[in-house]
Formats: structure tokens, C-alpha cells, sequence
């Protein structure tokens, strides 16, 4: 997928096409871990005005021998990447270059419609209209077959009316460790084991199909067929402990059941 910028120049260089067939062509080992490093080093080069080798170095966690050759081949690849010699060694982009083409995969797309889904919640005047316009153009970039998967996870993901003051009380800090393999269950349609503490602290262990994802400013649920209780059931994010995504695949069930555990004017993102 990729969000095309309306002021493309044409000497702009697809990196994930000319990687991948330059690890084609020199047998790279781990080519596509080596393009996606390419893509982040881009990016960050393109979002900061000047940093040094050893700060890109850091943030790539690689050493900076790997990071002075991967910059050697995005200028061989025809990205202007400046340098100023001496201690630190800077490193920029030249002016009036630009990104030209961003590539998302369906979970990035994803995390991308969800922060804008809470952002819209914020009801800001100076926010919303700049927001739907972010949120179609991400829509409209996806490839046919990608769009199709979007607009069906769209749908699973309902936004609702704020969480009630006692419940936004005993929230909880969630985890990269537990959301990420939630939402790429969720994404994937892929059935999960949790590790999770009800209000009253009783924790249990659950084989979950995550179905829908649900937003109640600022709390998040997982609308879920519990396959142990054989029925549908609500699940705080806060509240999962630990997950573990397997490789069991779930069709997606039919949503009355699961729409009806929460407001009756929820809407899909």
C-alpha cells in the first residue's frame, strides 16, 4: 500500500522495490528485515533537520559500521543523504526532497485509523475536520484486496460513549506486551489465550475468538466469544495480563450477540 504526497517529485525512489531487488540480486540473507531498516532510516532522516550516525545508529539498534552502509546504499539508490565531516559525524537530507511514498502493512494502517477514531473523540473544532480528511485519504490508499480487509476490521471496531467516572478510576496502564498480540489476533482472526483479573481480582484463564474491539473513552474492551463459557463475553484491555496468540484461525460469528453487550448507539470507525 502507499500513500502517494501530491507534490511527488520524479526522481523519487520506491526503496522497498530497489532493496528488494538488490537482496535479489546479492543473496542478502535477511532482506526483508534489512529493507524495512532501510524504510525506518528514511524516515527518520526525513523527520529530523540534522542528527549524527551514532544517534541513527542507535535508534535502528545496529552497529554504526551497518548504519554507514545502509546510508552508502539509499545514496546509491538515489536518496540525497548528506554529511558534515568531523566529531559526531552529521548526517541530513538534502532540502526539497521528500518521503514521496510511505508504505503501511494492514496493522500499521490499523493502529493508524484507531488513534484517529480517539483523536475525533476529543471533538476539537480544530482538529475534526483535518481528521476525517487524514481518515479517507489512508482509506482510499489501500490496494483493492487491502481495502476490502480494512473496510471488515472498520466495522469491528465500535466507538462509544465515555467510560462512566468510577470506571475511569480504576483503569489501568496496558502494555505493548499484551496490545500488540491482542490487536494482531484481532486483526488476523486468530484465536487467543489470556491471562485475565475481573473486578474483583480473581484472575482465570480464557481461549478467546476477539471479534470486536470496543472504545469507551478512554477504556478499550475486546468483544470475545470465550470458547471455555461457550458464549459471548466483555474483556477490559487494562485488565488482560498476559496473552498468547495461537495458531488456531476463528470465523467472525454474527454480530447481534456481541453489538447487544454494549450501547445501543455504538458505531463502527
Amino acid at each position: 500500500m502507499g500513500v502517494e504526497e501530491s507534490n511527488r517529485r520524479e526522481n523519487h525512489v520506491s526503496i522497498w522495490h530497489d532493496c528488494s531487488a538488490m537482496n535479489e540480486t546479492h543473496g542478502t540473507g535477511n532482506g526483508h528485515g534489512r529493507v524495512a531498516r532501510l524504510e525506518a532510516l528514511k524516515l527518520l532522516l526525513a523527520e529530523r533537520e540534522y542528527t549524527t550516525a551514532a544517534d541513527l545508529a542507535d535508534d535502528l539498534g545496529v552497529s554504526l559500521r551497518t548504519l554507514h552502509r545502509d546510508l552508502a546504499l539509499l545514496r546509491n539508490l538515489g536518496v540525497p543523504v548528506g554529511g558534515l565531516a568531523g566529531r559526531g559525524g552529521g548526517v541530513f537530507l538534502e532540502r526539497g526532497w521528500s518521503l514521496g511514498r510511505v508504505h503501511l502493512n494492514e496493522h500499521e494502517a490499523m493502529g493508524l485509523l484507531l488513534s484517529l477514531a480517539i483523536a475525533q473523540q476529543t471533538r476539537s473544532p480544530l482538529l475534526l475536520d483535518d481528521i476525517r480528511s487524514v481518515e479517507r485519504k489512508v482509506a482510499q490508499a489501500f490496494a483493492p484486496s487491502q481495502a476490502a480487509k480494512i473496510r471488515s476490521l472498520r466495522r469491528r471496531v465500535l466507538i462509544g460513549r465515555p467510560a462512566s467516572p468510577n470506571v475511569v478510576e480504576h483503569l489501568r496502564p496496558t502494555h505493548p506486551a499484551t496490545t500488540r498480540p491482542l490487536l494482531e489476533a484481532f486483526t488476523s482472526q486468530r484465536i487467543a489465550k489470556i491471562r485475565y483479573t475481573d473486578q474483583t481480582g480473581a484472575w482465570s484463564s480464557r481461549l478467546i475468538e476477539p471479534h470486536y474491539l470496543y472504545y469507551s473513552t478512554p477504556v478499550w474492551y475486546v468483544l470475545a466469544w470465550d470458547q471455555l463459557r461457550d458464549d459471548v463475553r466483555s474483556f477490559r484491555i487494562d485488565r488482560i495480563n498476559q496473552i498468547e496468540v495461537t495458531a488456531s484461525t476463528f470465523r467472525i460469528r454474527p454480530p447481534d450477540r456481541f453489538v447487544s453487550t454494549v450501547e445501543f448507539d455504538a458505531r463502527p470507525i
